[in-house]
């Protein structure tokens, strides 16, 4: 027999648990869609090639191999399992471009892979959902508050506290590097070792700054003081101009800061300038949400402007802005921390218990009527004693048991909550008690 091992980072749900899952999951699709978005899905892999183009180590791709390799395959190209939805979805817009209404808007769950370190929150396994807008040659700031106000309301709708949500603009950031005489090379470098300051704080960017700008000191607590600008969406414009920089991209990107903020909520939402998002295809907005409540537990959303992510695909322009939930990192919290209860173990509605086999039949039949009703209907599989049948139903959390006796064909139905019984002379009674949902 073989032993059974856990796999680590890779999360498997109880029934109860993924149900829970599956009614976030049915509540953001409704917020997605109220926007406008429309599904997509892509393959679970993509070339080596395609992923590792735009700023991802390769450590963090698995590869895939099949266990014997057919002699006549002639193609050599690495396949491998996408570590996010953003560069899939970039190549599948460039490849369906003539099939597609511009400005394109998407929503995505599927699985991802990614080769993390196992931890809480962390998997190699997981579901991300996101939703993008992409356009020919330009794509309106307009988009980028649709975005945010879409992730916005997601949190809002799940209900599960408190959430913040930090904007900042890549522009800005590039824009005050380059003031500081910083090379494209160097403000690259920069963004990815800022974007850690969460994991190893200010000590650890300081130490791999200087490793980065050797004497350079002044320029480094100037990039460290930067991390600690966090202010109010109205208050972006004095804290942008205490840094009285005239380089042309922070200008822009200044500017694209205060119309973003006036087209958002002013709720739930902070302008970080600490905000630096490590990948390299993002070129403008970006955002992060966390849970004030959880600090140690990071980010549950994130995304932001590309504005030139296709164009390994295709010589044309499609800017395109976007976000991601990190949906099991996020369903990892709610359970660890119960913050949304997680209800029955199962969907079904009513059990119809069996004293005999041959009512097997007839019992079908209810069952039928009943799911044209809208009701999630199980016959047990057996005849047991009827104690049994009713123990099943309720460690199952099943509301209601349907009886109906062989001799005498009285029918009745037990509510298990209140441990009541009600009797139908007739079917046709207990029909117009059970009304479509």
């Amino acid at each position: 027999m073989s032993k059974i091992k856990n796999i680590s980072g890779f999360p498997e749900w109880l029934p109860e648990e993924k149900l829970l899952e599956d009614r976030i999951i049915a509540q953001i699709k409704r917020v997605y869609e109220s926007f406008g978005f429309c599904p997509i899905e892509t393959p679970a892999v993509e070339l080596k090639s395609t992923l590792s183009s735009k700023g991802v180590i390769d450590k963090e791709i698995y590869l895939l191999r099949r266990a014997l390799k057919d002699p006549q395959e002639t193609d050599t190209e690495e396949l491998a399992l996408h570590f996010d939805l953003t560069v899939p979805f970039a190549r599948y817009t460039a490849q369906h471009l003539n099939n597609l209404v511009f400005p394109f808007k998407r929503y995505q769950l599927q699985k991802v892979w990614r080769g993390e370190r196992p931890q809480k929150g962390r998997f190699r396994e997981f579901y991300q959902f996101d939703i993008d807008i992409v356009a020919r040659d330009t794509l309106p700031l307009a988009a980028d508050a649709e975005i945010i106000n879409a992730i916005h309301l997601v949190f809002a709708t799940i209900d599960i506290g408190a959430y913040r949500i930090r904007i900042n603009n890549r522009k800005v950031l590039l824009g005050l590097y380059q003031s500081l005489s910083l090379s494209p090379e160097q403000q690259r470098e920069t963004i990815r070792i800022v974007d850690k300051l969460d994991k190893i704080g200010e000590d650890g960017i300081r130490k791999e700054l200087s490793a980065l700008l050797p004497n350079h000191s002044d320029a480094i607590d100037t990039i460290i003081s930067y991390t600690k600008v966090r202010v109010a969406p109205t208050e972006v414009a004095q804290a942008l101009n205490q840094f009285n920089c005239s380089d042309p991209l922070f200008i822009e990107g200044r500017t694209e800061l205060e119309t973003l903020f006036s087209l958002l909520p002013q709720d739930s939402v902070q302008f970080d300038l600490s905000l630096a998002r490590g990948l390299d295809y993002y070129t403008g907005t970006i955002f992060e949400v966390s849970l004030p409540a959880y600090p140690e537990f990071g980010t549950v959303s994130s995304g932001g402007r590309y504005d030139d992510l296709a164009g390994q695909f295709t010589n044309q322009k499609l800017p395109g802005v976007g976000g991601s939930v990190g949906l099991s990192r996020l369903m990892g919290l709610i359970l660890d921390k119960g913050l949304i209860a997680k209800g029955r173990p199962s969907p079904t509605d009513i059990l119809i218990t069996v004293f005999d086999e041959g009512q097997r039949v007839e019992l079908q039949a209810i069952a039928s009527t009943l799911r044209t009703r809208n009701y999630a209907v199980e016959i047990y599989p057996a005849a047991p004693k009827l104690g049994k049948q009713i123990e099943y139903a309720d460690k199952k959390g099943i509301p209601y048991v349907f009886f109906k006796t062989v001799d005498t064909g009285e029918v009745r139905v037990k509510t298990l909550a209140t441990k009541t019984e009600a009797s139908f002379a007739t079917l046709g009674e207990f029909f117009e008690a059970f009304p479509s949902k």
